[in-house]
């Protein structure tokens, strides 16, 4: 099955936010010191709770106005 590029994006998003909740899963169980080393090495210094929130909105999003 071939799929258009839209639809190979919002595959890959999908597969994003997938990754994202298992990484946000794999921070809340490190120590502090870890947590702290995460974030400062984060280029605009956010949480994986925060990338995982956003990516999860900007599908919702997506999905809305492409009305899927």
């Amino acid at each position: 099955m071939t799929m258009n590029a839209m639809d190979d994006f919002l595959f890959h998003l999908k597969r994003y936010m997938e990754y994202t909740t298992e990484m946000r899963s794999s921070y809340e169980h490190l120590t502090e010191a870890e947590k702290k080393m995460i974030l400062e090495a984060h280029p605009d210094g956010n949480s994986p709770e925060l990338i995982s929130k956003q990516v999860y909105q900007w599908h919702d999003t997506l999905f809305k106005r492409m009305e899927k």
